[in-house]
């Protein structure tokens, strides 16, 4: 009965802002419209960023003018500027002009007669309401510059940034976006542009918080649906036809194409400072404009009317829906011999789970109930021109306790390149992805995601082996996730702009989103791990270092601004390291407890090292081998300790390494295998499922029956 009272208000309260809205509405006269062959280009923060995702307002427009032919193409950019500073990549220490530059050149691209522009949110955050007068004066530059790449003279829409929910309307944050929208009002009546008034159509949907807003400074799918709305009929004076589910799919395949087309994984490799290695690869990215064309063929069909044609309909679904990915498993899948292994006497290796239980592991994580999640993909280190986004997040469990897996579960898919993944020991896990970390829950139980949310987003993804990864549940209860050298990242939170230029460590609160830089540097750090008392290490698969001691604030080896390094903890030069563990496991010896364990995927094997304090920080010293393998396709790229206390190591099972120096398309890459491994001391006990979640904390019962 109180659920009914609540949705109740909920639709009372709806009913209410939308009144509000339409209001508001009335009293603004028409002053935008799109024409026939018109080309519309977005340029944004995390606002028109989020648009990309759904198409809310795309697919409004597109039914407000129906009878005319007009296409969209989206170049938002969570975390930027007037002046493209999320976009400016290796630039980011060159002057404003330089990544102006960046802009006209993806803006060149999409050859636009109409840009809707939505900044002001980064200004807010980052400069206050005395950021206005430059924000403005950023908004004209970024005017006078699409106009130079345009297709003739381009008209404009200015956007005021979003509400931040919560501030009260005297706020310094709400004076800052107030402020924010007055510069691009002005600014709009000076140029003749059109102006989209965001900030007072999000306030009106305010009052619906719990269900329009996924965090205070972005709303989720269903805010951007009802914003959309809005917003084109504020615009143009007159509400727009809803669109059908299959036009909103329609939309969102062809952004898809087109983010490949503008904003493609490892730049780096084929535009960047290291073309003379995959340069030759450049030729695929326009072969996404093709594909491009055929999705706006079928939107132009489904756009008009309200009974779009069968056939499209059904070719849409057929094309966007799970039949559009690979199987799993593949049903051509052949097993590749086991290979041989060196490990201590008393040691031994058992085959735990392979395909088709799991393919291409490239980070897991244990849960509460003894199950492991695996971040598996196919597709990486690039996508083809037409190939879908296939990876997924797999669940892989031994369920009779005998020591080898016997379920395994595609818990989320049609994901791209995942690097990371953490189950929330709630049911649902959160997963690293190009640009995006996203959270899946399971909603009705069944063991499967029913629900996509995007949590935080622009990442960078100069290198796909440098995108966002190694993500771990700190002793703190912080999330913990790694970035790479060549990885830019600028992420619009609830307190501010979060920037690394560069690898480094972050350090986030999921409930409230609020992300640290928790340490800089480090070429590769693909490995994070704490001991018993909280010292954190991480390992580079790069650079030569070792392991280093990772302490809160320092700077490591070759960050991009780096004035003071913090040196490794492990004297001498090393290969490339992947993955962390200490052995705390009761199972190991007794005078191995405390080692750091990781792997050398380029030479088959697992290391081990012994630690020892030195002064106020540690030294690493070797130790013999764990494991080592001649087998060419053994390639350990993870390792945890399992709930049994035996240690699990993840296999790429490939003979190509990674894809720096070895062709995207080299017929060696193996897309399909991977393997699990199980290694303890013989005789170690199998692994018996316990629910940890259930367990109950003994302080906590002893503080409530002291309390009671």
């Amino acid at each position: 009965m109180s659920c009914l009272r609540v949705i109740g208000r909920a639709c009372l309260r709806w009913a209410a802002a939308s009144a509000c809205v339409a209001l508001a509405i009335a009293a603004r006269a028409a002053s935008f419209e799109l024409n026939e062959g018109d080309r519309v280009v977005f340029l944004g923060d995390t606002f028109l960023e989020r648009e990309g995702d759904y198409g809310f307002i795309e697919a409004a427009l597109a039914r407000r003018f129906a009878d005319r032919n007009v296409t969209f193409r989206n170049l938002a950019w969570a975390g930027d500027t007037p002046t493209g500073k999320a976009r400016a990549s290796f630039d980011w220490n060159k002057p404003d002009s330089e990544w102006l530059r960046r802009v006209k050149e993806q803006v060149a691209v999409a050859k636009p007669t109409v840009a809707i522009l939505s900044y002001g949110m980064t200004a807010a955050l980052e400069g206050g309401a005395e950021a206005a007068p430059r924000h403005k004066t950023e908004l004209a530059r970024l005017m006078d510059a699409v106009n130079e790449v345009g297709n003739g003279k381009v008209r404009f829409v200015l956007l005021s940034p979003l509400q931040h929910f919560g501030e009260r309307p005297d706020s310094p944050r709400s004076r800052a976006l107030d402020a924010m929208a007055d510069a691009a009002k002005t600014l709009a009546h000076e140029r003749g542009a059109a102006y989209g008034d965001v900030l007072a159509l999000s306030r009106n949907m305010a009052r619906l918080r719990m269900v329009l807003w996924d965090q205070p400074v972005i709303l989720n799918e269903m805010g951007h649906q009802r914003l959309a709305h809005a917003l084109v009929e504020e615009l143009t004076g007159k509400a727009p036809e809803p669109a059908s589910e299959p036009l909103l799919a329609a939309i969102r395949k062809k952004n898809e194409w087109f983010f490949h087309r503008w904003r493609p994984a490892n730049w780096t490799y084929l535009f960047g400072f290291r073309k003379h290695e995959q340069g030759r690869n450049a030729i695929e990215i326009p072969q996404f404009e093709p594909l491009i064309a055929e999705w706006e063929a079928r939107i132009a069909k489904l756009r008009v009317g309200n009974n779009p044609p069968a056939d499209v309909v059904a070719e849409v679904q057929r094309l966007t829906g799970p039949a559009a990915r690979a199987p799993h498993p593949d049903p051509n899948f052949k097993s590749q011999p086991i290979p041989t292994f060196t490990v201590p006497e008393g040691f031994e290796v058992t085959l735990w789970a392979e395909n088709p239980q799991l393919y291409k592991p490239i980070q897991m994580n244990w849960d509460a109930q003894g199950r492991l999640w695996i971040a598996s993909s196919r597709v990486y280190p690039q996508i083809r021109p037409g190939q879908e986004a296939e990876d997924a997040a797999i669940v892989v469990e031994d369920t009779d306790g005998d020591g080898k897996a016997d379920k395994s579960t595609v818990f989320a898919d049609g994901i791209l390149i995942p690097t990371g993944i953490l189950p929330d020991n709630k049911g649902g896990v959160y997963v690293a992805a190009s640009h995006q970390l996203l959270h899946f829950a399971d909603a009705n139980g069944d063991g499967k995601a029913d629900h996509r949310r995007i949590v935080l987003s622009s990442f960078g993804t100069e290198d796909t082996h440098h995108n966002l990864h190694t993500l771990r549940w700190g002793y703190d209860g912080h999330m913990y996730l790694n970035q790479s050298i060549y990885t830019h990242s600028h992420v619009e939170t609830p307190h501010g702009v979060a920037r690394l230029n560069s690898g480094g460590i972050w350090r986030l609160q999921p409930d409230t989103l609020r992300m640290e830089i928790f340490t800089k540097g480090g070429c590769n750090p693909w490995g994070h791990h704490w001991d018993q008392h909280g010292n954190s290490f991480f390992t580079d698969g790069a650079g030569g270092k070792g392991v280093y001691h990772a302490m809160q604030g320092a700077t490591y080896f070759t960050y991009s601004d780096m004035r003071r390094e913090a040196d490794s903890i492990s004297p001498g030069n090393y290969p490339k390291f992947a993955s962390l563990e200490r052995v705390q496991s009761a199972a190991f010896p007794k005078d191995w407890q405390g080692n750091l364990i990781t792997c050398d995927f380029r030479a088959h094997r697992v290391v081990r090292f012994g630690v020892r304090e030195a002064g106020s920080t540690f030294q690493t010293y070797e130790l013999p081998d764990l494991l080592r393998s001649t087998n060419v396709t053994f390639r350990p790229i993870d390792l945890r300790f399992g709930p049994d206390g035996a240690l699990y190591v993840a296999d790429w099972s490939n003979p190509i390494i990674q894809h720096g120096e070895v062709d995207f398309r080299d017929p060696r890459r193996d897309h399909e295998h991977g393997r699990i491994w199980r290694i303890a001391p013989v005789g170690t006990p199998k692994a018996t499922r316990r629910d940890l979640g259930k367990l109950k904390d003994k302080r906590s019962e002893e503080h409530t029956s002291l309390q009671s």
